[in-house]
C-alpha cells in the first residue's frame, strides 16, 4: 500500500505562550484531521488555523489528505505528520489506510473537514472496538443531503454559524451533538498590505474609488447581481473601479453580462491572488454580495483591515457584521438578490465616508471579540472536551 508520509515533530518550535500551563493541567489530545478537498479555500485555512493552534498548545495533528492536493502540500510544508490517499479518499486503499493510522496511532479525536471526509471516517470506523470521537465541521448553508450520514458517522458537529447550526438542526441533528464554534481569521495574515502598491497593480490614480470582491466565482456568491447595479453606480462615481478576486465556472458567463452593460473598462477579473493584503489595503468599500453563506472569512478579513463593508443579509453573514447586536450592523446590509438596494448600499457608503469609516472601525472591534483564530481553536478544543467527557452519547 502506497502512503506518502511526511513526519515531523509533535511540537512545533513555535510554541504558544499557553503551552505549558495548558499542557500541565489538561492531558494532550491526538487529533487525525481528514481533508479530501483538492483546492485551497476558507475550510481549508481553518483547518491549518486548527492544527497549528493544537500543535502550539502541546496537541498533536496528524493529517490524512489528497494526493498532489493543496491541503497535504501546505501541511508538509509547515511540517505536519501527512498521509496521502487517492480521489476523495473513499476507495477500499483509502479506507484501509485510514483504518490502520486509526489503529496505530489510536487518536481521539477523528476530524472530517468536509462531507466525503466524514464518509471516509465512518467507514474507516466501522465496527472498531475502540473508536475515537468522530466530529465534523459544517460550513455551508447548503440543505444537508445525506441527514444519515451524520446521524451514524458523526458523534459532534461543529457549525461555523447561527444559520449553519440551522441547517443542522433541520435535518435531526440533535442539540447534544452539535456546537457552534465561529471560524475565525488571523489578523496578521493580512497586516503589511501596501495601499501604492494595490492601486498600482491595477493601475488606478488617487481619485479612482475601488470596490473590491473576494469570492469564487460561483452562483452562489452573487456577482451577477453585483454587476447588475454597477452602470447606475458609475453614473454617479464614474470614477468607480470593481476589482473581483476569485476564480470559477462563471467567468464566462460574468465577463459577458459586463460586455453587453458596457462596463469592461471598469470591472477586472484579476482571478486568484496571492496579494490580497495589497488590494485590501487600496480598496475603498469591500462588496460581498452572497446569496448564500456559511460565515464568510474573506469579508472577515475585510473587517479585521478596518475596510467599510457593503454586504447581504444572507446566512452566517448577519453573526459577521453583528446584525443581531444592540448596536449593529457594523456593516451596509441588504437582502440578498436585490440589485437595486445593494447598489443603494454602495452609493451611499461611497457618499458618506465618515459613516461608513465609523461603521469599518466598529466592525473591526466587532471582529476582535468574536472571530479571530485563537477563538476558533479554543472553541474547537472545548467542544473536543465536551463530547469525549460524554461517550453515551456518540453514535452507535
Amino acid at each position: 500500500m502506497k502512503s506518502d508520509i511526511f513526519i515531523s515533530p509533535l511540537v512545533s518550535a513555535r510554541k504558544g505562550p499557553l503551552l505549558g500551563d495548558y499542557r500541565m493541567n489538561i492531558s494532550p489530545l491526538t487529533v487525525l484531521h481528514i481533508s479530501t478537498e483538492l483546492g485551497w479555500q476558507g475550510g481549508e485555512q481553518q483547518a491549518f488555523y486548527l492544527a497549528e493552534g493544537l500543535r502550539q498548545r502541546g496537541h498533536r495533528s496528524v493529517v490524512v489528505a489528497r494526493r498532489n492536493g493543496a491541503f497535504a502540500r501546505r501541511m508538509q510544508a509547515n511540517h505536519f505528520p501527512v498521509h496521502t490517499f487517492r480521489r476523495r479518499g473513499r476507495g477500499p486503499d483509502s479506507l484501509w489506510l485510514l483504518r490502520r493510522l486509526v489503529a496505530k496511532l489510536h487518536p481521539d479525536v477523528l476530524h472530517a473537514h468536509d462531507g466525503h471526509g466524514l464518509t471516509a471516517a465512518g467507514l474507516a470506523t466501522l465496527g472498531l472496538h475502540r473508536r475515537p470521537l468522530r466530529v465534523a465541521s459544517r460550513r455551508v448553508v447548503f440543505p444537508i443531503r445525506s441527514p444519515a450520514k451524520f446521524s451514524h458517522f458523526a458523534d459532534g458537529v461543529i457549525g461555523i454559524s447561527t444559520a449553519v447550526m440551522e441547517v443542522c438542526r433541520r435535518a435531526g441533528i440533535p442539540e447534544s451533538r452539535l456546537q457552534m464554534v465561529h471560524s475565525g481569521i488571523d489578523r496578521d495574515r493580512m497586516r503589511g498590505g501596501s495601499r501604492e502598491r494595490g492601486r498600482q497593480i491595477l493601475g488606478l490614480h488617487d481619485n479612482e474609488k475601488l470596490l473590491l470582491t473576494v469570492a469564487s466565482l460561483t452562483a452562489c456568491k452573487g456577482h451577477a447581481h453585483l454587476l447588475a447595479g454597477m452602470p447606475q453606480i458609475l453614473e454617479r462615481f464614474p470614477e468607480a473601479h470593481l476589482a473581483l478576486v476569485g476564480q470559477g465556472e462563471l467567468k464566462t458567463s460574468l465577463c459577458n453580462q459586463v460586455a453587453d452593460l458596457g462596463i469592461a473598462n471598469r470591472v477586472h477579473f484579476l482571478g486568484y491572488r496571492t496579494d490580497i493584503s495589497d488590494l485590501l489595503c487600496a480598496a475603498d468599500l469591500f462588496v460581498m454580495p452572497s446569496i448564500e453563506e456559511g460565515l464568510c472569512t474573506s469579508l472577515l478579513d475585510a473587517m479585521g483591515q478596518s475596510i467599510p463593508v457593503v454586504t447581504t443579509s444572507a446566512g452566517g453573514i448577519k453573526d459577521a457584521v453583528g446584525c443581531d447586536c444592540e448596536d449593529g450592523p457594523y456593516a451596509y446590509v441588504v437582502p440578498p438578490k436585490n440589485s437595486q438596494l445593494l447598489c443603494d448600499g454602495i452609493i451611499d457608503a461611497l457618499s458618506q465616508p465618515a459613516k461608513a469609516k465609523y461603521l469599518a472601525l466598529q466592525a473591526s472591534k466587532h471582529l476582535a471579540s468574536n472571530f479571530t483564530h485563537c477563538q476558533m481553536v479554543e472553541g474547537t478544543i472545548s467542544a473536543y472536551r465536551t463530547w469525549l467527557t460524554t461517550p453515551a452519547k456518540r453514535c452507535a
